[in-house]
């Protein structure tokens, strides 16, 4: 026995397939097809909008994705012992390599192609894609980020006694404080405002989790998956978080030549580049522990915080 919910096997309709338990979820195989069974957090939203995003990019030309698959009742999802489950294409078709110059360029491109697919979509019914509000306009966070950052360095200032967090915050605070300043001068001095609205008001889909595990290679195909951190954007946050990712897993690939890439299948329009460049000059990953710790006023530090801000210093040779 599998251990699946009888219900689950009968309203996904695959009773008559073989059923294995894996890690994290359940496979579904016959010589037709190869489905996996899973638990998911998500809400019914979300899920059908999920479901929605792949079947709007598979109608407008990209197929590699891993589909969602509908019950009898003509559901994505189905509650069973207080959980709630869904079923998809079961990937076995290894993840990409970002180092792997051959590689990154299909990923570029897929991107591309995956994004251009995506635009224009309109969701049905309960879809949506937030479990609260949609995520705030860059010019926004950075503003409010360069802010908070100054309330920080003011407040370090008051402290009689500093941690080790503190002190590696101090050092290289001008370096990080003037980066997200020059960021934010450079969106103000393009029109990323009303981009960003128009992508929003036109559907264009940002996958929002841009790793390795989310797109998979087979062939000359790339799947891409793992939509739970998608949203609907402006779409260059994506190409900004692949290059990002790239370079810290030791790609030695220029921005540009992945740029261009991008662009031969979705062409970039005034401003892109400079946005693009204001995006990758941002200093995410410092801004992003640095917020975590101080805004839940820790009275101590987890030593993997420290370790993991000496690695974000390390990796940009500011330590």
């Amino acid at each position: 026995m599998s251990g699946l919910h009888h219900s689950v096997i009968v309203e996904f309709g695959v009773a008559g397939s073989k059923i294995a338990r894996e890690k994290g979820y359940y496979t579904c195989k016959t010589e037709d097809y190869a489905r996996m069974i899973r638990k998911t957090q998500d809400t019914p939203s979300q899920i059908w909008a999920r479901h929605q995003i792949k079947e709007h990019c598979i109608r407008n030309g990209y197929h590699w994705v891993d589909r969602n698959y509908l019950t009898r009742n003509g559901q994505p999802y189905i509650y069973a012992d207080g959980e709630t489950y869904v079923m998809t294409d079961l990937l076995t078709c290894p993840e990409t390599d970002f180092t792997d110059p051959i590689q990154l360029n299909k990923v570029v491109e897929a991107m591309a192609q995956w994004h251009k697919c995506t635009r224009g979509m309109i969701f049905e019914g309960e879809a949506a894609i937030y479990k609260g509000r949609p995520p705030a306009l860059l010019t926004e966070r950075y503003k409010a980020q360069g802010e908070a950052f100054e309330l920080i360095r003011k407040r370090l200032r008051k402290q009689s006694q500093l941690s080790d967090f503190d002190v590696m915050v101090i050092k290289h605070y001008a370096d990080y404080h003037g980066r997200i300043l020059q960021a934010q001068a450079i969106l103000n001095s393009t029109k990323y405002h009303e981009k960003s609205l128009f992508a929003r008001a036109n559907g264009h889909i940002c996958h929002g989790g841009i790793k390795e595990e989310a797109m998979r290679i087979q062939g000359a195909n790339i799947y891409i998956t793992k939509l739970e951190n998608s949203y609907v954007d402006y779409q260059l946050g994506d190409l900004c978080a692949l290059i990002l990712r790239h370079e810290k897993k030791g790609g030695t690939m220029p921005r540009t030549q992945i740029i261009e890439t991008y662009a031969k299948i979705l062409p970039l329009q005034p401003d892109d580049e400079k946005i693009l460049q204001a995006m990758l000059l941002y200093p995410t990953a410092f801004a992003k522990i640095v917020m975590e710790y101080y805004n839940k006023k820790r009275t101590w530090i987890p030593m993997a915080m420290i370790n993991r801000l000496r690695e974000i210093l390390e990796e940009q040779s500011l330590e």
